[in-house]
């Protein structure tokens, strides 16, 4: 059974069940898939077949997600766009990945423009809806068609791309990871072994779907329970807390700035989360404080994990152990296997850090269009990812750094995450950044970005102060920098490269 299966399958066994809610749409079991195969049978009019791409730019919809099972349906590839990227962004992937579809809504007419401006090939572009001149309207062509199950020219398996979604692109061109039927399948069976999700769930859909962590942890494990979401944007903090107690929300992904604002907002005091089972935190580590506080005050608890967009969720830390084992990902999940090596892919014993190696049936099919970085990624049968961590010798893996961010002072190897762990560890620090800087003597030695706590003041001879014993001497940073912010991408990682590169201006 594929991905655009299930909403069929669903619709067959509870059709009258509720499914999907956005403002004021709402769609049942057999509405939604009528939806879905509606547009399954306007692509295939428009002589989309198995493997095409078929690009979209689109914010979080319900129409977002019936083009995704359609595509599922009919083998055609999806390629979700992150419009937040730039022109020239944005003219690299429709060159990369060569769709012969573009739909787009309107509030992104004019990066449409200027990409069309840029000469790329596409053969046809469609607006979502909207009366703005220009492109046909898609949702017009496809209220033509039947909502009978689409007919298949061509079968559609779980190892078929299901879709491909680009890497942030921090240390390079972005690399479109092609995600099969089967990614997706095993991402929501670890969901439902590891969460317990079942078809009570309600989830908020609130990070952007054009990210694997929404599309992956908010949607296609509660379709695949049984359950419902709810469609929204992160426009506000208030909006969200409002949103998750009148539906009644009890699961939800998003970013940990997500969870901070909403910690923050006017509402927080008077919030009822009481119907909230848990609430999934991704992108980047969700700083303890915050997980105390929904704890201690909402009696809410986190699940976090590491995820990448190539392998989806590969660790998970449970709910019993997010402030014991706070800093660690957890444990990997059911059918994950992995490894942490060093440069001789010797596997390491705990306390000792290395490069994490993963297999599995969520690990992606490659790079679209890039034999040799994927033959890089998956030498020897294992993904690579890039990743430095180690366990404790309870088996909890913690993450270090990046190998590309790893600092090297006198010989000595410096991993950031265990710097950062250390400052954000003082009680006036709410978030640390750690970065090589250039010295002449050590070649590079440790430098740190600080964000102090809300009306928290302090001086970089009291944070250095405060470090001495915490961790070895070598790894003290020799140069504090107080911000108010740091630049992030849109998974809400820290751009480590921006960071460093203001130090060198310096």
């Amino acid at each position: 059974m594929n991905i655009g299966e299930w909403i069929s399958k669903r619709a067959k066994v509870q059709p009258e069940k509720p499914l999907l809610k956005e403002k004021d749409k709402v769609y049942n079991n057999r509405q939604f898939n009528e939806r879905v195969n509606k547009t399954a049978n306007a692509l295939c009019s428009l002589g989309v077949s198995k493997g095409d791409r078929v690009a979209v730019l689109l914010a979080n919809c319900s129409e977002f997600l019936e083009i995704f099972f359609a595509c599922a349906k009919t083998g055609a590839i999806m390629v979700p766009f992150n419009f937040r990227l730039a022109v020239p962004e944005l003219v690299y992937i429709v060159a990369d990945s060569a769709p012969c579809l573009f739909i787009y809504s309107g509030e992104f007419a004019a990066k449409v423009e200027a990409i069309k401006a840029a000469g790329v090939p596409v053969k046809k572009y469609f607006r979502l809806a909207g009366e703005l001149p220009g492109d046909k309207v898609f949702f017009n062509h496809v209220r033509q068609h039947s909502a009978a199950e689409p007919p298949i020219a061509a079968e559609v398996g779980l190892s078929d791309p299901l879709f491909i979604m680009y890497t942030s692109g921090t240390t390079g061109d972005p690399k479109g990871a092609t995600i099969t039927h089967q990614n997706i399948l095993f991402g929501a069976i670890h969901s439902l072994l590891g969460y317990g999700i079942d078809r009570s769930y309600k989830s908020l859909v609130v990070a952007p779907l054009f990210h694997l962590g929404a599309l992956a942890a908010s949607v296609t494990p509660i379709i695949y329970a049984g359950g419902s979401i709810v469609i929204s944007s992160f426009y506000n903090a208030s909006e969200m807390l409002n949103t998750i107690c009148k539906e009644k929300i009890n699961y939800m992904f998003a970013v940990p700035v997500m969870y901070q604002l909403m910690a923050e907002a006017e509402e927080w005091q008077n919030a009822d989360l009481s119907h909230v089972h848990f609430f999934i935190s991704g992108g980047a580590p969700i700083p303890l404080p915050v997980i105390k506080k929904y704890q201690e005050e909402k009696r809410v608890g986190f699940v976090q994990g590491y995820a990448l967009t190539e392998t989806g969720r590969l660790t998970s830390l449970d709910l019993e152990d997010s402030i014991s084992k706070a800093g660690s990902v957890g444990k990997e999940v059911f059918h994950v296997r992995l490894r942490i090596v060093d440069e001789q892919d010797n596997e390491l014993p705990p306390q000792v850090p290395g490069e994490l190696l993963v297999k599995g049936p969520n690990v992606f099919a490659g790079y679209w269009g890039k034999e040799a970085a994927t033959e890089l990624a998956m030498k020897g049968g294992w993904f690579h990812t890039g990743d430095i961590g180690q366990r404790d010798d309870e088996g909890f893996v913690y993450i270090v750094g990046r190998k590309v961010e790893m600092i090297i002072s006198s010989g000595e190897n410096i991993y950031p995450a265990e710097v950062e762990r250390a400052i954000t560890s003082l009680p006036q620090v709410k978030e640390a950044a750690a970065v090589g800087m250039t010295d002449k003597k050590r070649g590079e030695v440790v430098a740190a970005y600080v964000i102090l706590k809300n009306n928290v003041c302090s001086t970089e001879n009291e944070i250095l102060e405060a470090l001495q014993g915490k961790i070895a001497h070598y790894k003290i940073p020799k140069k504090i920098i107080f911000v108010e912010e740091f630049p992030r991408n849109q998974s809400g990682k820290v751009l480590k490269r921006v960071l460093k590169n203001r130090l060198e201006i310096k």
